[in-house]
């Protein structure tokens, strides 16, 4: 019994140092700048998503202010939100560019520092 138990806690902790570097290998070998690269980039972010408290959800661009590093999105329904229009600020103002107001897009947000935060956003077709 000891050995088994010295077996799994052995494995275990050989499957949680080797998660991060999975996922960065997985990460790193598609584009953002692309449309398919970015489609990629979302359903990896999807399955991420229960864990990390983060959603996914189709918008409507109301207004941006770039300067503030923030979007105002109007959202569809996700699992945990009924749909509205909120003020969201963003992980990295790159990734604004070429998002105007009016555009569609598929996006992921979480809370960071408390604040609802957009780390990926696509402009749809």
């Amino acid at each position: 019994m000891k050995l088994t138990t010295q077996t799994l806690a052995t494995l275990a902790l050989a499957a949680a140092l080797a998660t991060p570097a999975l996922a960065a290998e997985s990460h790193a070998d598609h584009d953002h700048s692309t449309p398919q690269g970015m489609a990629q980039h979302m359903q990896m972010m999807q399955g991420a998503s229960a864990a990390s408290g983060s959603h996914q959800a189709e918008g409507l661009v109301r207004k941006i202010d770039l300067a503030a590093g923030k979007i105002t999105l109007r959202h569809a329904a996700t699992a945990d939100m009924a749909a509205m229009t909120m003020v969201y600020h963003v992980r990295d103002k790159a990734l604004l560019d070429g998002i105007k107001a009016g555009d569609t897009v598929q996006f992921s947000a979480e809370k960071i520092d408390g604040a609802d935060t957009v780390t990926a956003i696509a402009r749809k077709p």
